[in-house]
């Protein structure tokens, strides 16, 4: 049992832990990008010395895992902003946790000691991260270093100090061993017995002049400023050099160290037999004979995640499934905080999960969730979501307006109520959520708004065949344009974000009849875009439109294949990219042979086409498909063209039908390249080189059809 006293005492360091783990990331790690590829990480509880808590060692291994993934980070830098570097571990919010177990006497000793064994380990791999990191990482010590600090410090790869720092093994005087790294470790560091348990037995303060003589650090600086700057300075220089071979010198150093000098031997030869054949060595030959300086590209990666979002609320609309739910589970895998906002309370036939189903994934992964049944034309539906999450989270800190409604219909086939529905959807829903939600972002840590939108090209090709949900979108895209510029005072960064490829997702594969996965990408990659977006400094990074791919690749993101849903497969552009990406799809302007084609060559090229095809129809071909096309074909040779593969055998002929159910509108220069497969419908349709009315998914059936008749032709 413990004093009467002391329980009181426990009781409210208790209250106050559990409102710490749940409560938003406190910044308590910042990270910032100081030179290309050099990061530095500073500790950020100036108030408490940089003590540690709980939520700051869960936020410490985060960053740092998240800077070992980082393609663009070679080098860190680790600092202690304020007073000290680090004066151990805060004892309300890092030590208290285990008085709380303590106290439970319905809990059996030996369970207890197992709960603090596995507490322990889980601090312990904070600072093993370090040594984990292929990165070098370079502690820049100032003031006060004591107990939780020599753990820090101990697992860095270089410590260098300020003139005033200080260092204590403390533990001893707190009634513990040193059990997070320090006597572990700092032998090996300073390779001195005698000292290093004369340290660990007295707790007394050294300083750096002590420090520096036994091997501790490695330089003394006149104080903070010219320490930081100094390790800086040094991680640019490592940063400059091979990251293949700096990151394979950390592992091998690392293994020697805990190894026999035969077993090391063996591994730094299994290591080069692979690493050798890096481009970094014939870089490096080629500078040296050249008398240049040698570049390196960066190890290629994926965007990480990197604890960022942890304790922080997103509300996301349409969250159910698709893009939205992809980021949802993005951010969960931080700890964030997910309001699921949407409709889907029940299973579409045709289209699975729901806000409930969405709920169990995001937990799964590592966030909390509240499902909200939201419509976002309705206002009252809005503010109850709102308010909900606001109550269960304690605020919003990012909004993501992903709600949409399409129809790629021509303002012939527009129903006026389908027009209805999309402006009040995407336009307005986007509006009001935003305008909901805005009170509290205004009181949120880094509040981002995202509109899952596109860039504002006021091009016709974007308008033409589908000027309804352009317009619809584009008033999306309008309130970024409005909002960014009115929010800037509160610090809310407002941007927009649009995929560069087609995104497989259910929705997609209902519409499209099942055709076109194979030139899509995944969803996953809108959500690492998305996560790199909210991650930037929202005071700083707003008033953007944004294309996924451009992102990642800020990022240090290089291999894209990863994303796409049949790798190395062509791609088909989605609705209002730049035409700065013309050429990536092979959408630039006509070679110097196409422009010169003579209108009797075209001709000749359609009429092979129709002998062909009458070749080559079957009713097998007919069964798989089972609609009739009107080709529109327009330029020097205008016609019609009916492609029957429906009824019978099939048929192909010059003129209308009417029992098309579909029309597809043409450069009669492209009708020949459509069925020799050197232009794809669906991607032809998403680059305005094909206009289609009727039956889209239908249209989209024709793709497969093709593929079977070039086979043949």
């Amino acid at each position: 049992m413990i004093s009467t006293r002391l329980s009181s005492f426990v009781a409210r360091a208790s209250l106050t832990f559990s409102r710490s783990i749940s409560s938003a990331a406190s910044g308590d790690v910042v990270v910032k990008e100081e030179h290309p590829y050099v990061y530095h990480l500073k500790l950020n509880r100036d108030k408490k010395m940089n003590t540690f808590t709980m939520d700051m060692w869960k936020e410490f291994k985060n960053a740092i895992d998240g800077l070992a993934e980082n393609p663009k980070c070679r080098s860190i830098v680790i600092s202690g902003e304020g007073r000290a570097f680090c004066a151990g571990i805060d004892i309300a919010g890092g030590m208290m946790v285990f008085i709380i177990i303590n106290k439970h006497d319905s809990i059996e000793f030996g369970r207890k000691g197992r709960k603090v064994r596995n507490m322990i380990g889980t601090i312990q791999d904070c600072f093993t991260a370090l040594e984990k990191c292929p990165k070098p990482i370079i502690a820049a010590v100032h003031s006060y270093c004591i107990g939780a600090g020599i753990d820090l410090i101990t697992a860095c790869d270089i410590r260098v100090a300020s003139q005033d720092a200080v260092f204590s093994i403390k533990e001893v005087d707190v009634g513990l061993a040193a059990d997070i790294g320090t006597l572990n470790r700092i032998q090996k560091v300073v390779g001195n017995d005698s000292w290093t348990r004369e340290l660990a037995f007295t707790a007394r303060d050294f300083g750096v002049d002590e420090a520096l003589k036994f091997g501790l650090i490695s330089r003394i600086y006149a104080n903070p400023k010219d320490t930081v700057n100094a390790a800086l300075d040094l991680a640019k220089t490592i940063s400059e050099k091979s990251p293949i071979a700096v990151q394979g010198t950390k592992e091998t150093l690392n293994y020697a160290r805990n190894h026999p000098t035969d077993q090391s031997l063996d591994f730094i030869k299994t290591w080069n037999m692979s690493q050798l054949l890096s481009t970094d060595l014939m870089n490096s030959a080629m500078a040296i004979m050249n008398k240049k300086k040698a570049t390196f590209e960066p190890i290629s990666g994926t965007m990480f995640n990197t604890g960022k979002f942890v304790g922080r609320t997103a509300l996301i609309t349409g969250a159910s499934r698709g893009i939205g739910k992809e980021i949802a589970l993005k951010l969960a895998k931080d700890g964030a905080n997910i309001v699921i906002a949407a409709k889907t309370a029940t299973a579409h036939p045709k289209l699975p999960g729901t806000i409930y189903t969405a709920a169990e994934e995001i937990e799964k992964a590592g966030g909390k969730a509240l499902p909200c049944i939201v419509d976002v034309r309705d206002e009252t539906s809005v503010k109850k979501a709102v308010e909900d999450a606001v109550k269960k989270f304690g605020g919003i800190d990012i909004l993501i307006n992903n709600a949409s409604a399409i129809s790629l219909t021509n303002t012939e086939d527009t129903e006026m109520k389908r027009y209805d529905l999309m402006h009040s959807i995407n336009t307005r829903g986007t509006y009001l959520m935003t305008k909901t939600c805005l009170p509290y972002l205004k009181q949120g840590k880094n509040p981002h708004v995202l509109n899952i939108s596109p860039p504002l090209l006021m091009e016709p090709r974007w308008f033409s065949n589908h000027v309804a949900y352009t317009m619809a979108k584009y008033g999306m895209s309008m309130c970024v344009l409005g909002h960014h510029e009115e929010f800037k005072p509160y610090g809310i960064a407002v941007n927009a974000l649009w995929p560069l490829t087609a995104i497989w997702t259910a929705a997609m594969e209902m519409l499209s009849n099942k055709e076109g996965e194979a030139g899509s990408r995944k969803p996953e990659i809108m959500a690492d875009a998305a996560y790199a977006i909210l991650s930037k400094n929202s005071k700083d990074f707003t008033g953007q439109f944004l294309i996924d791919q451009d992102v990642l690749r800020a990022e240090g993101v290089t291999d894209f294949d990863r994303y796409a849903c049949v790798p190395g497969h062509e791609l088909m552009p989605d609705f209002f990219i730049p035409g700065k990406y013309d050429a990536h799809f092979g959408f630039g302007k006509k070679s110097s042979s196409k422009k010169n084609h003579e209108k009797a060559v075209i001709k000749e090229e359609i009429t092979q086409v129709l002998e062909s095809v009458k070749s080559i129809l079957n009713a097998e071909i007919v069964k798989s498909v089972g609609t009739v096309y009107t080709f529109e074909l327009t330029g020097e040779n205008p016609r019609r063209i009916t492609v029957d593969l429906k009824n019978g055998t099939g048929a192909i002929f010059e003129g209308a039908s009417d029992k098309a159910t579909v029309t597809m509108t043409m450069a009669d220069s492209d009708f020949a390249p459509l069925f020799q497969g050197k232009l794809k419908p669906s991607a032809a349709f998403m680059a305005k080189k094909l206009k289609i009315s009727g039956d889209l998914s239908a249209a989209l059936k024709l793709e497969n059809v093709l593929k079977k008749m070039n086979s043949k032709l």
